[in-house]
């Protein structure tokens, strides 16, 4: 059965693309479509240029991908062996580089990098998925619902780290519920519906437009 139907969106470097849609909308699919873990019956998949479509998930990694999805999925393993199951070899950072830079971003990590992931919070789980995915030294970062589940400190915590990733030059597809905070990150939007593509435009245009904000953003003029 087909999910998507004529979807055509492009991130340029260092910019943050948000796709916002209801449940089955098919955002989840799309970025599975981008990272190589479903392959598209029709279209093409293109990075820096070069059809990738059909590649393996290890390959779009090799290439500069990185995905983190949905629900975290840390292994049962402590968050150092975690962030090793996410490195890539040749990507031009050593380990450790990589594993330092993550904790920058991320102190709680290397505090507990000798604990159990299973043993950590929902929000340090996701810094986790996120560090692990920055492992590979993305040029563009997949991140599906990263504060699904989160409280409101944690959740403003990781959308701060989307921003100075962004400044740094990694491109980021963002699906997110967080409607509010998703416009205030994104440089450009797309909305999907029944795995179709409904409007697509600069963030500040898209929020301003009725469709949009009536059904996306309908408390974005509340008084606070």
């Amino acid at each position: 059965m087909k999910v998507l139907h004529g979807i055509s969106l492009e991130v340029l470097p260092g910019e943050v693309v948000c796709i916002i849609g209801p449940n089955g909308a098919g955002k989840t699919t799309l970025l599975r479509t981008i990272s190589g873990l479903n392959r598209p019956s029709a279209g093409a998949v293109r990075f820096r240029g070069v059809d990738v479509t059909g590649s393996k998930p290890y390959q779009m990694a090799r290439l500069g991908l990185g995905h983190c999805p949905e629900g975290r999925r840390v292994f049962q393993l402590s968050v150092e062996e975690n962030l090793v199951t996410g490195f890539i070899p040749g990507r031009g950072k050593s380990f450790a580089a990589l594993r330092d830079e993550v904790y920058d971003l991320f102190p709680i990590l290397g505090e507990r990098r000798g604990q159990s992931a299973g043993r950590l919070s929902g929000g340090q789980q996701q810094m986790l998925a996120i560090g692990r995915a920055l492992m590979g030294s993305p040029e563009l970062l997949l991140l599906d619902e990263p504060s699904l589940g989160l409280a409101p400190i944690i959740i403003h915590q990781i959308f701060e780290i989307v921003l100075k990733l962004a400044e740094s030059g990694v491109s980021i597809i963002l699906v997110e519920q967080n409607i509010d905070l998703s416009f205030q990150v994104a440089d450009y939007v797309y909305a999907l519906e029944h795995g179709a593509l409904q409007c697509s435009g600069p963030a500040a245009k898209m929020a301003a437009d009725p469709r949009i904000k009536d059904i996306y953003l309908p408390d974005l003029d509340a008084p606070s």
